[in-house]
């Protein structure tokens, strides 16, 4: 009522005002009063009718429903055919008088209504032409205050439900004397009463017997009778039906709206509530007993005996649940950070199926013959995903075990960077060294992906713009913006390959088969786009004037890649095929701001129903190693609602939120390094990074230095080596 007012007072417009976005306001407040349906609507006379109608055709479609505006059936009304109201259940148009009315000449039509998709048809009926509403109405007119309906059975309840409506009225201003004010419509709220009663009793209270009055009629007025135990309400039926040897326990509550008979001074027409309340027999039996005295002692008694076996257990294995917790942490990171989580299950499912092979020990397999290694590989190739198992877990038993004899695990646990040190040890038992070289103990754990997309995104000028900031500043950066990429990987189930320099990889299909890969990595390149473009513009004020000239390419091919454990030192997963190498090419030929994708990647999205997104390239791409490429831009429409970077929800981190370093120490070791140390890593910088000008790049690099058919490995080697355990 307040918005209606303080919106239109003054502007001479009433009743002719539709309040905009009038749903979202509604929704909210009647999940408040819990109710099951709000309207607004106008005070019409027969004056301002005629004007208000042709209003109302022209404005019906801001109510949001277009049976209101186009005739869906023979028998149904629309806007543009007036005030209406029911006259023995017959739809007739509202002749504009109502005889036994206080105000017979008011019409009060229902304009705006929420929600509108299973009330439009209330639309332009006359709320006045109805008795019981038609009472409320007028105590609203003359008195201008919030009144209440009696005692409704609604069309839209097929059992009986008590229910009732609540008129508010909208005044022409504000003002303190109702003197001033016009009435000139109602915000109205229709609840049942049941609704009402469900929240008021805590669950454990059962049994309590409502008897609700309305006084609409002092002559016959209008009761029914409600049982409610706890949160669950039930009609009993129509009339006052407790029983009587409650009497003496009764609770009454007398109910008007808003104490208007202490504002106003009068009683005569408002309607009025009585509510009686009364136990029940259930309800007296439920405290009348003994059970909670007995119930009391068995407690006590259970309470006693638990908590002693408690405490000497919670001793007893107090030790060792610390132990094995710290350690389950420990080998827990380390191993999410070696394989992809499909990987890991595979192999230990294979495990469990297959069976357990004993390892042959270390220190007899370094002293047999070559010819006894052999004969010992071909037995161990019979299970390679026991000895990946062995390999995850072997070693950090070993590791916990020397540590226990030594100076005690629980006090002095082994920092995580040596339990990952000590996984080479476990290497051992996969992998036997010779004079010449090694012999593998087990078979390689490698799987051919055929439908996977790999993206590359490169930051353009990034080597000239890191040679001229600080190295604090060039981590920052990459931080804030690659850890939004990884907020966006994990939400949309793209896997991070890693990062090489200020070049991020993902793919999306490995380890994970996908078939909408393409679609799915798209629109991870897209709201990148949208992030880096944002996140560049919010860090101008922290990082100066010139990360604003910064940008990113994007790059995506679609194809299929092999992907597997390279195991040695340091034993990670990785891809390898030709794809990863079209996939560079298709991000060092774009342009900043710009993703660009291959044909396959394109055919792909044409296939899936985004022929939309892409853009051909007007001229013909030239990769080396490839030829000329027809390539095309992706440009996903902005209005498409499941991109995050719609929303407008990205916040950037303020220096002191950087949660991957401790600032201080960051800080602290960056002024500590030597200028030459500093000169060292800017020139380090500068052949990573794969796009500056001081510099070749990326792509030229794999060309001068390896052929094409290893030049996607050397790739994703870089890729695994450059990054640790933690990068995740």
């Amino acid at each position: 009522s307040a918005v209606y007012t303080s919106r239109y007072q003054g502007q001479d417009k009433w009743p002719n005002i539709t309040l905009p976005h009038f749903g979202d306001q509604a929704e909210g407040l009647l999940e408040v009063a819990e109710g099951i349906a709000l309207s607004f609507n106008p005070i019409i006379t027969n004056t301002t009718r005629d004007e208000w109608e042709v209003y109302a055709t022209e404005s019906a479609h801001m109510i949001g429903e277009e049976k209101l505006t186009n005739r869906s059936c023979d028998e149904c009304r629309i806007v543009g055919d007036g005030i209406f109201r029911k006259t023995d259940g017959v739809v007739v148009d509202d002749p504009g008088y109502s005889p036994e009315s206080r105000y017979p000449y008011h019409m009060v039509p229902v304009w705006q209504i929420y929600p509108t998709a299973q009330n439009w048809k209330a639309v332009m009926f006359n709320l006045h032409s109805e008795m019981h509403r038609q009472h409320a109405l007028d105590d609203m007119l003359q008195y201008k205050v919030a009144t209440i309906t009696g005692l409704l059975h609604l069309v839209q309840h097929v059992e009986m439900n008590p229910s009732s409506i609540l008129f508010y009225p909208v005044l022409s201003q504000f003002h303190e004397s109702r003197l001033f004010q016009e009435v000139v419509g109602s915000i109205s709220i229709v609840f049942t009463w049941a609704d009402i009663f469900r929240s008021v009793l805590p669950g454990y209270i059962k049994g309590l017997i409502v008897v609700l009055e309305s006084v609409a009629d002092e002559v016959n007025p209008q009761s029914f009778t409600y049982s409610i135990w706890g949160e669950q309400v039930t009609l009993l039926g129509e009339g006052d039906l407790h029983d009587p040897r409650f009497d003496s326990y009764e609770h009454q509550v007398n109910a008007s709206v808003a104490q208007d008979a202490q504002d106003l001074g009068i009683v005569d027409y408002l309607v009025t509530y009585r509510i009686r309340i009364y136990p029940s027999l259930t309800f007296q039996n439920q405290y009348l007993t003994v059970r909670p005295l007995a119930m009391t002692f068995t407690v006590i008694a259970m309470f006693v005996l638990t908590s002693t076996i408690f405490l000497l257990y919670d001793y007893l294995v107090h030790v060792r649940q610390n132990a094995v917790v710290k350690f389950a942490q420990r080998s827990g990171r380390i191993v999410d950070s070696l394989f992809p989580s499909g990987v890991r299950d595979r192999l230990f499912s294979q495990a469990d199926h297959m069976g357990t092979q004993t390892l042959t020990d270390k220190d007899n397999a370094h002293s047999e013959s070559p010819s006894h290694l052999t004969s010992g590989t071909s037995s161990r190739r019979k299970n390679p995903a026991h000895h990946i198992k062995q390999f995850l877990k072997g070693n950090f038993q070993k590791s916990v075990s020397e540590n226990e004899q030594s100076e005690g695990y629980i006090q002095n646990s082994p920092p995580i960077a040596d339990l990952f040190h000590n996984t080479t040890i476990m290497f051992a038992d996969i992998v036997t060294f010779t004079g010449e070289g090694y012999i593998q103990n087990s078979p390689p754990i490698a799987d051919l992906f055929h439908n996977t997309t790999i993206m590359f995104a490169d930051i353009v000028t990034f080597t000239e713009w890191s040679a001229n900031n600080s190295p604090e500043d060039v981590f920052y950066l990459l931080e804030t913006l690659f850890l939004e990429f990884d907020k966006v990987a994990e939400r949309l189930g793209v896997f991070k390959l890693g990062t090489i320099g200020d070049c991020y990889v993902a793919v999306v299909g490995v380890p994970d088969a996908r078939k909408d890969h393409a679609v799915v990595l798209a629109k991870f390149a897209e709201e990148c786009r949208c992030k880096t473009n944002r996140i560049l513009s919010e860090l101008i004020d922290e990082l100066g004037p010139s990360v604003g000239k910064l940008s990113m390419r994007f790059g995506l091919h679609s194809g299929s890649v092999t992907a597997g454990v390279l195991r040695g030192l340091k034993s990670r997963f990785e891809l390898f095929g030709d794809t990863i190498n079209t996939a560079s090419r298709m991000e060092s030929t774009g342009a900043p701001n710009m993703i660009q994708v291959s044909e396959e990647t394109a055919t792909i999205l044409k296939n899936e129903g985004y022929e939309s997104w892409l853009r051909p390239r007007e001229d013909l791409v030239h990769a080396k190693g490839k030829g000329l490429l027809q390539t095309y831009w992706l440009e996903i429409n902005k209005d498409d609602s499941s991109l995050d970077c719609q929303r407008g929800n990205f916040r950037s981190p303020q220096k002191s939120e950087i949660h991957i370093h401790d600032k201080s120490n960051f800080v602290h070791n960056i002024k500590s390094k030597s200028s030459s140390d500093l000169k060292n890593e800017n020139d380090n910088s500068k052949r990573i990074d794969n796009k500056g000008n001081d510099g070749p790049s990326f792509d030229e690099k794999i060309d001068d230095d390896i052929s094409m058919d290893s030049e996607s490995e050397a790739i994703l080697s870089r890729s695994s080596s450059s990054s640790s355990i933690f990068d995740d």
